[in-house]
Formats: C-alpha cells, structure tokens, sequence
C-alpha cells in the first residue's frame, strides 16, 4: 500500500476508536500522509493548534493505527505544511524503484556495539564478496526493532555502490508472496520467476511469514535452488533462527542453515546512548549527555522504541519551544513507561492472578506438569506476558520456569487463535487482565 492507502485504512480505525466525532473532524481528518519509510510515518497539518492538538491528545491513537495497518511498530512524526511544501528536503528519502532498497539504510550510519559486532562484521564482508559458500545464505534473526532491516539493507547498498553492473533485489516476504498470487491470478509465472530467479542478490525481510503458506515455500524452494547454484547471494531476517520455524518445510530449514545464523540481541547500555546520539545529530537537534544517558536507562528493549521515545522527546520540545532537559525527558518517558521506569505489569503479577483465577499453585505454573488445565493456563500466563509488557519470547521462557523459547511462542500462537472463536476465553482473559492491572 503507498502513504495515502495506509492511511486511508488508518483512519477507519480511528473513527471507530475515537470518542469525539468533533476532535476527529476538527483535528485528524484533514491530515495530509506526507511519507512512510517502514519505521516513521510523517503527516502535515495546516496549523499549529491543530499539531499540538494531535501530538497531546491523539497520538498514541493515530500511532495504534498506523501499528495495526502495516503489522510493525510506526512512529507518528506531525509537521506543518507550510515546513512540507517549502523544505521538500525534509522528506525521508524515497526506495530505488529497481531494488526497493532504502537509501538511508547504510553502514555508515548503523552504529555498531556488542549486541550486533559480530553481525555487522559478516555482513561487511558478505559485501564486499556477494555470494561466497560460507556466508550463502546470510540469515540474521532476533527480536523485532534490533536492526536487521537497516543492516540488510545496508548489505544491498553497498552491494550497488561497489557492484554496479550485479542485480540486486529487496523485498518483505509479504511483497514476494503477493507477486505470487498476483502472477497466479493472471496466469504468467514464467514473468514472477524472471524477476526473483534472475539477480545476483536476493535479499528477503521477514521470511518466518512464509510460514504455514505450502505453496509459497515450494516456490522459495526452487528460487532458493536456482540462486544458490549459480552462486548468487540470498540474504534473508527472520524473528527465530531456521531450526525454531516450526511449520517451515525441512528442506527449507536445512538450506537456511547451509549458510551462516546469526542472533541480533537488544543493544547494551553504551550502544544506546550512540544509537540516541546519532539520531538527535542527524535531526540537528543537540542533547546533553545527562540526557541521553537517562534515556538510555530507561528505554532498552529495542532500537525502534528507543528512536520512537527520542523522537517524542524532540517533537515535544518543539511543540513548547523548549530545550530538551532531563526533566522534561522524563515527563515524556512517563508516557511510555509508567511510573517513572517501574513497569506496572510484572511476569509476577501475572502469574498471581491467574493462579487465583484458576485456582493452582505458582508451582504447577513453573514446573512441567502437563496436565490440561495446567498447561492451559501456563499458555494463557506466556499469551499475556507477550502482549501486556515489553517482554521478548526469550525473556518469557525464562519468567516461567526456563523454559525454551519455541515452547513459549506456540502458547503464545495458540491463545492468539483460540481467542477469536472462544467467547469464554475471552471472558476469562478480559478478567484475569482487569484484576492484573488492579494489583
């Protein structure tokens, strides 16, 4: 979908969810989409009442939107037109129509530090030599918002900038499989093959949505087979390494791993004070150390909240016509995590309330019983640690009893189905939420 599409879409969302029809009237419906680059979508108002209106009041709702419509974490920055219209260059630079690749997305502006040394590393040099056997495939996997779009995409880059004359390709899974069907529809494979089997580099976001799509994965199968032969370079992300990708087919786990996995984890303490230093700098925006160290501390679960907090900071600031200090930092922050850093919903709290609920004991909850309702529980325990805190898989397994990260993402998988049809289990899981969130 382009900017206008998506936020088309959006803004059904928000007319269901707001409660004034005047403040969506008055101050969102006229927002004009200016541009979308994955991670941050820009509108323009006409006025400053308006922006400051919806900066205030509207836009974690706009942001809920955005989130729901593109299925990854979206940053809602608000300018004025007057800005967009007479300083063209404040818009994010647009992807090369022949690769897809976002131009912003280098190495030089990836900031490197223990989380991502090693991944980085590899990554240079699968640039600098694009299909040698021990980087063929290059698959990087971790949470989401580590960075490992901006790194792959850096790989394409500079695969361009030093090999002119190669073939270079990017796309989401979403993208891949789309084109598929659309080739189906209208009867011409022979072009979709053309496009994906012809390159010298194909590099693919997101490869673990393949999953459960049999015929999508018989397809990959063959253009893997077809690159990798002719060795040409496949670099591919995913949120698991291949072996956790549990509905893929065999074949394709054991090609992934042909070549070299390598985990992104959460960037430590160091790293993120760079990451916001480089950002604020690119932004012309200076911010004190006392600052972005505060910052740092309190926001640590991935890249992408990070920017997203340091970008509320600089609107809100700018919105008052403000310096940034540590205190206003902090009144933004509170936003984000409540309480001044003390995150309200534990993995602790959790589980209290649903062994109350379900009355069972902390240690059926922990230990490896099996039995149904146990178990059943334990999944509920893992669904709701997912989506009400900043927790990953990993960090879950481990709350509950040190489990494996896969045990936790197929519970996790299976409430998220079963809540859709099962009116009862939405009853019990609306009032073990209730009673958590009054603990």
């Amino acid at each position: 979908m382009d900017n206008k599409q998506i936020w088309s879409a959006a803004l059904s969302y928000i007319r269901k969810d707001i409660n004034s029809v005047v403040g969506f009237n008055t101050y969102i419906k006229d927002i004009v989409p200016v541009s979308f680059d994955g991670e941050i979508f820009t509108g323009a108002v006409s006025n400053l009442i308006c922006k400051s209106m919806v900066e205030i009041r509207y836009r974690d709702m706009i942001e809920n939107a955005l989130s729901k419509i593109t299925a990854r974490k979206v940053t809602f920055l608000l300018i004025l037109k007057d800005e967009f219209v007479t300083e063209p260059k404040k818009e994010l630079p647009k992807n090369n129509s022949k690769t897809n690749l976002n131009p912003k997305y280098t190495f030089d502006n990836f900031i490197v530090g223990s989380s991502n040394e090693f991944a980085t590393a590899i990554a240079m040099s699968t640039a600098k030599n694009p299909g040698q056997e021990m980087n063929n495939p290059l698959f990087l996997y971790g949470d989401s918002g580590l960075g490992k779009t901006h790194l792959m995409q850096a790989i394409g880059n500079e695969i361009v900038k030093q090999y002119p004359e190669k073939k270079v390709v990017y796309v989401t899974s979403e993208k891949f499989t789309n084109d598929m069907i659309e080739s189906l529809h209208i009867k011409d494979m022979g072009s979709f093959r053309q496009l994906y089997r012809n390159v010298d580099v194909l590099l693919i976001d997101d490869i673990q949505f393949i999953e459960n799509k049999q015929g999508v994965q018989e397809e990959f199968f063959h253009t893997f087979n077809e690159l990798h032969q002719n060795n040409k370079q496949i670099v591919l992300t995913s949120d698991r390494m291949p072996r956790e990708l549990a509905t893929l087919d065999l074949r394709l786990k054991t090609r992934f791993e042909w070549g070299l996995s390598i985990d992104i984890i959460k960037p430590d303490y160091e790293t993120r004070v760079a990451i916001l230093k480089k950002k604020s700098e690119s932004r012309n925006v200076y911010i004190n150390e006392e600052v972005l160290s505060y910052i740092a501390e309190r926001i640590d679960s991935n890249v992408r909240e990070l920017e997203g907090a340091l970008l509320k900071i600089i609107s809100y600031a700018g919105m008052k016509h403000t310096e940034i200090t540590k205190e206003l930092a902090e009144n933004v922050i509170k936003s984000i995590i409540p309480d001044d850093g003390i995150i309200k919903i534990t993995p602790q709290k959790i589980i209290d309330s649903i062994c109350s609920y379900y009355n069972i004991s902390e240690e059926e909850i922990l230990g490896k019983s099996k039995q149904k309702n146990i178990a059943f529980a334990r999944q509920i325990a893992m669904y709701l640690c997912k989506t009400l805190t900043t927790m990953n898989f990993s960090m879950i397994a481990r709350a509950l009893g040190n489990r494996d990260r896969t045990t936790v993402m197929y519970g996790v998988d299976k409430i998220m189905a079963s809540i859709k049809n099962d009116s009862a289990l939405k009853a019990d899981i609306e009032a073990i939420t209730k009673d958590i969130n009054s603990i």
